[in-house]
Formats: structure tokens, C-alpha cells, sequence
């Protein structure tokens, strides 16, 4: 983060009669941290966390105006059973001068007839706003519905407003239910619900009505909205959302929440950008037709935040990933203290793993992202002479955070340079903002008085002379080297290195390569060659490739793969590398030659544990930690040093 003066976005501001200490929100997203649908010890640490941070707005994750709409690990403000909990929320948040809103937001689900089933404007299937994807066609809202869940909404609000809420939020946004009946993607209908925009519109008019007399004239109300959809067929546009903005004004509400939303490959463009501040040009579009504050969304970071607002783009700074990665990001940010931020990585983890794991949102890079309290880097009982062997994820973490403990931490790493994998996971496309945080965990070490030494190889006698206390190896997993025939041929035959000696630049390739093993590594690195020029094969035997990948970052990388005309060979079996390059047994049984004049091997890593078995006997304690241990990603690898950090 570069010297900014950031004077605009610590300056308070209003938002109806709520006035908000400064213009930093932490914007809506799902936690997954409920305890059976109420709120529990996780949730109130996370956002007691990001308000004891500095920021100014806490917005919730979506919560269900209705008992009937709730979602398995989603709250609800559908009836009065955990309105205790909403109060000691409120109170935990209030105590460190921060307001906060509850959104209400309607995923477009109902418990009806013992299922889960989807309802929508209209019973069609559109994929590109995920409606009717699976089960078939959705149940089609009659209009006694509908006027049932402007009900839900507004008896919601009151909740939220009597247990001390300072406002409320509509989630008009995205695919779901609100942002369905404004799409004339989703929305078919031929009474007073569809047709024109206003009619389009009615429903959320409806619920922002209904809100503002159920909580009367003062209580802050704001819809979040998809300023414009990509890659949707009829969806809405700037110009049409504009006419909902002044409509929706017209019927009372306090601000805008400016977010889009992007199908298939436009994803990681709206609402989850890649490019920080991506959407900052749709709050200014909404900033200019309009009086009431709008709060500004989509990778910002602080610096382009303070430069929004400079700009009066935007009232408010919505920033979302990068509190998760650090909640202390505004206090960090207003003490000078920008070398002490936890940089986000971008790696949407938090995002791609909430609906597939029980634990909820977890972030690669901070290993205490809901579970503040359990995992609060505490001082030791005895001060230890820690060794930590290698400098990947794994061992600078362990180091950190052994180091934070007060332990005497050396860290012995055999290259000249601190980073192990890291310095290579950061060459692919889209992968650079890994390098800040590796800048960040070497600048920790340094501050926490770790003993670095470079070009040092560790070995069985080294540690037995200097008796270290503990020793946590992080030492990297070994390349496997799959059993084909020619793979070893040194004389005659296409030269095979892996894909960690290319990207080191250790080795150098020709023209025509061909990379056996399509997972992220092989994936990776094809795409990488390719923006040189090479011309790219990738064989995988399995049915897809990058299949460990979630779902939006692995259609980003096939969406480069194919922007680059790289060959994807899957269910396919290499069967021998010879001078001509590689033969290959296809699905069908078929065999073919894939000529090449280099080939790639990224076929994954086996374990190192040879040293770790060697000291379990001559050292008091000892840490196997990483790829060493187990072949994993950056955030298994990181877990695992923060766990040994914590343990010594």
C-alpha cells in the first residue's frame, strides 16, 4: 500500500439520521458460522472482530425475513426466537463505536411440502441467473405470495429495529429473489409484477413501503442493487437500473449499495472482481442521478476507497475480502501502520469453500477468521529455542506466529531467497497479489527479531550442535515422477523437467511442450507458457481438468487456457515419451502422438518426511508441517504452520 493521505474515508458521515464514525463498511457475506440457525460465540467474535478494527459500518450476512425462506446455516428475523442473540450482536459491535445494519435477503427458496424448493417471478429456467438449474423449472410466485413475503420483510425490519439495529438492508442484488423480479431475464410476467420497468419494480417498492411504515419515517432503509448484469441475456441495465433508483428514493429509502452481477465468465468481473475498484464506475453512474449517500463495492482496497471518494464517485466504501483477511485493516491503515496489513491474496477460498464445508468462511491467510477467540495468538508458558527448516507458507507462519509467542525462532532456508513455493505460485496469470503477502510475513519476521539464515542447508548434525528445543520442518514435498517409458532418457529422447524448474527458471523449454498432469499446477503453468508463445498441450486423466479448483477461479483459468489456444487432452493415459513427444491412449482407445520438443511434468508432489523420521528421536519436539507432510494447497500449508506456531 502505497503513502496516501487518508483523510476522506476516515471522515464520519450520514446515512439518514445513522451517522457512521467513518466511510468503511464491512459489506454482507456469508459466514456459515450460525449455531443451529442462531447466533453463537463464532459469529459475535467475527464481527466484534472487524468493529474493534476500526470499521465504521458492520453489514450482515443475509438474513432471512422469513422462517420459511431461512436457509440451513442462515439466520432469520422471520419470528422472535433469538432475538437475546441479535441484542448481545448489537451490544458487540455498539462498544467499539461502529454501527451496524442487517441485511435481508431472500435467496429465492422455501420450505414448501417437506422441501427446499426454488421460487421466482416466473417458472423458466435461466441458467445465467442460476434459476431452475437443478429440479427443473421454479414454483412461480402468485400474487397472494407475494404480497406474503412484503410482509416477511417488513415485520423483519421492525425486529431489527427494535432489538437496536441501526438499519436495515434489502439484498436486491445479485440472482437473487428481489434482483430476479427487475431482470427481464427472470421475470415473464404479464400482471402488475412484470412487463414495464416500474412494474418490474413493484415488488421492491412494495417491500421498501411496507418497511417505511412498519419502522417509520427516521429508520435507515437501503436496497443493495445489480447496477448492470453481464453475460445475461436481458439483464438489467445501467439505464433501467437509474429508473429503479429514483423510484425506489421516491418510496423513502437512505442510500444505494452499488454491486453488479456477472454469469458464467463474468463472475470474477461482478459481484466478485479481480480487478480492485472493477465497480466503481457503476457508483459514480449512480452518484450522479441521485442525492441519498451510495456505497461503492468490488475489490476496493483503502487507497483506491480514499480515491472514490476524493472523487465524489462514492459516500461509502464497501470493503469485504480484505476484513476478512485482516479485521484490523482501518486501525492498521490510520495508526501509519500500512507494513503491519495482512494483504489479501485474492484466492476466493472464502468464497468457493463456504458452500462445501462445515466449518464455514475460512481465509487462506488468516488462520483466525472466525475463530477469534479460540485461536488468539497468546504468549508462551515457556520461552523455547525454535527452529523452523524452509521458508514456504507453512514455515514462515510457524515461524510468525512462534515468534509472536515470544519463542527464540531461527528459520534456516537453503535457497538465497525467502518464499519456497511462493515465489513461483506468484508468475501464473492472475496470481500477483500472493507477492504482498509474502513481502508481508518476511517484514513480520524481521520485526519479531527472527533469526534468518539463508543458504543453509539443515542437517542431522547442525540441529544435534545447536539443540534446539523444537524444530518444525517445512521443507516441501518432492515432484512426482510418474512410470513412463522415456521419461529418464537423457540421450535421443524430448527433455522432461518439472513444472516447479520452469517456473523457477531453472530450466528452459522449447516451442512445442507438452504438460502431463492438468491439475492447478499443470494448468498454471500451461497457461503461463502459453502468454509467452509456446504452443501448449495439457494431458489429465481425469474426466476435467483443474478439478480440485472451485468453480470461479478454475473458469477463469480454463477461460485463459482457451484464450490461448492451449490443447486440453482429459480421461487420457501417457503411455510413452520418446524424441517425436508424447503418445497418449485417449478415451475412446484410440492412441495418438502429441509432438513436442519439451515436456512438463506436474503430476503432483509426495511427502518429505525423510528428516522428520531422523530427529523424532533427537529432538524434544518436532513439527512436520506443509507438503513435507502432506501434499496440499496454500491454505492446508498455512493452517498447518499457524497450528505448529501455536503448539510450541
Amino acid at each position: 500500500m502505497s503513502q496516501v493521505n487518508y483523510k476522506k474515508v476516515f471522515e464520519p458521515v450520514r446515512i439518514g439520521t445513522l451517522e457512521i464514525k467513518n466511510r468503511i463498511v464491512l459489506p454482507p457475506m456469508g459466514t456459515g458460522y450460525s449455531e443451529e440457525r442462531k447466533i453463537g460465540s463464532r459469529l459475535l467474535d467475527y464481527y466484534e472482530a472487524r468493529a474493534r478494527g476500526g470499521t465504521g459500518l458492520i453489514i450482515t450476512e443475509g438474513v432471512a425475513p422469513g422462517v420459511k425462506c431461512q436457509g440451513p446455516r442462515q439466520l432469520t428475523l422471520g419470528d422472535n426466537g433469538d432475538l437475546t442473540g441479535w441484542q448481545k450482536l448489537v451490544k458487540a459491535v455498539h462498544q467499539h463505536g461502529a454501527k451496524i445494519a442487517v441485511q435481508l435477503h431472500h435467496a429465492g427458496y422455501e420450505h414448501r411440502e417437506g422441501a427446499f424448493v426454488q421460487v421466482a417471478p416466473s417458472s423458466i429456467r435461466v441458467p445465467s441467473r442460476m434459476i431452475g438449474v437443478m429440479g427443473g423449472p421454479p414454483h412461480e410466485l402468485t400474487i397472494g405470495e407475494i404480497e406474503e413475503m412484503v410482509r416477511w420483510f417488513a415485520d423483519a425490519a421492525k425486529r431489527a429495529r427494535d432489538v437496536g439495529i441501526d438499519a436495515v438492508e434489502i439484498h436486491g442484488a445479485h440472482q437473487y429473489i428481489v434482483a430476479s423480479f427487475l431482470s427481464s431475464a427472470s421475470n415473464k410476467r404479464l400482471d402488475k409484477y412484470g412487463g414495464s420497468l416500474e412494474n418490474k419494480a413493484r415488488f421492491l417498492i412494495e417491500i421498501i413501503e411496507a418497511m417505511r411504515a412498519a419502522v417509520g419515517p427516521d429508520y435507515p432503509i437501503w436496497p443493495r442493487l445489480n447496477i448492470q448484469e453481464y453475460g445475461v441475456e436481458e439483464g438489467i441495465t445501467l439505464e433501467e437500473t437509474k429508473q429503479v433508483v429514483g423510484l425506489a428514493v421516491k418510496a423513502g429509502v437512505d442510500a444505494v449499495h452499488a454491486s453488479a452481477y456477472g454469469a458464467f465468465s463474468f463472475i470474477t468481473k461482478a459481484p466478485l472482481p479481480d480487478t480492485v475498484a472493477d465497480l466503481v464506475p457503476l457508483a459514480e453512474e449512480i452518484k450522479k442521478i441521485t442525492a441519498v449517500p451510495v456505497i461503492a463495492v468490488g475489490r476496493l482496497d483503502l487507497e483506491t476507497g480514499e480515491k472514490a471518494l476524493l472523487e465524489g464517485k462514492a459516500d461509502l466504501v464497501a470493503i469485504g475480502r480484505r476484513l476478512i483477511a485482516d479485521p484490523d485493516l482501518p486501525n492498521k491503515t490510520a495508526e501509519g501502520r500500512l507494513d503491519d496489513i495482512i494483504s489479501c491474496i485474492g484466492c476466493f477460498e472464502c468464497i468457493e469453500r463456504l458452500g462445501s464445508r462445515d466449518e464455514g468462511l475460512i481465509c487462506t491467510i488468516n488462520q483466525a477468521t472466525g475463530r477469534e477467540g479460540a485461536r488468539r495468538i497468546q504468549p508462551a508458558t515457556q520461552t523455547k529455542k525454535v527452529w523452523v527448516v524452509g521458508s514456504g507458507p507453512a514455515g514462515l507462519e510457524a515461524a510468525r506466529v512462534a515468534a509472536l509467542r515470544g519463542h527464540k525462532v531461527t528459520l534456516l532456508e537453503k535457497d538465497q531467497q525467502l518464499g519456497g513455493q511462493l515465489r513461483i505460485a506468484v508468475l501464473p496469470p492472475n496470481k500477483g497479489d500472493i507477492l504482498p503477502w509474502l513481502n508481508y510475513l518476511i517484514r513480520q519476521l524481521e520485526m519479531a527479531g527472527v533469526e534468518i539464515r539463508l543458504n543453509t542447508e539443515a542437517t542431522p548434525e547442525a540441529i544435534a550442535r545447536e539443540k534446539p528445543e523444537a524444530v518444525i520442518l517445512s521443507v516441501g514435498g518432492i515432484p512426482i515422477w510418474p512410470e513412463i517409458p522415456g521419461i529418464n532418457e537423457t540421450k535421443g529422447g524430448t527433455p522432461v523437467v518439472t513444472a516447479q524448474e520452469v517456473l523457477w527458471g531453472k530450466k528452459q523449454t522449447g516451442q512445442n511442450v507438452v504438460v502431463i498432469g492438468g491439475g492447478l499446477v499443470g494448468c498454471e503453468t500451461g497457461h503461463y507458457l502459453a502468454q509467452k508463445g509456446k504452443k501448449v498441450t495439457i494431458i489429465e486423466m481425469l474426466k476435467r481438468m483443474a478439478s480440485e479448483m472451485g468453480p470461479m477461479v478454475r473458469r477463469r483459468l480454463l477461460d485463459g487456457l482457451k484464450q490461448y489456444q492451449v490443447v486440453m487432452v482429459t480421461e487420457a493415459k501417457c503411455e510413452e515419451i520418446s524424441a517425436a513427444g508424447v503418445t497418449v491412449t485417449l478415451a475412446d482407445g484410440g492412441k495418438k502422438l502429441f509432438p513436442a520438443d519439451s515436456v512438463i511434468l506436474a503430476a503432483g508432489y509426495q511427502t518429505n518426511d525423510s528428516l522428520f523420521k531422523i530427529l523424532q528421536d533427537r529432538v524434544p519436539e518436532v513439527h512436520c508441517v506443509g507438503d513435507a507432510s502432506h501434499p496440499q494447497g496454500i491454505m492446508e500449508a498455512v493452517r498447518d504452520g499457524y497450528f505448529a506456531g501455536l503448539s510450541v
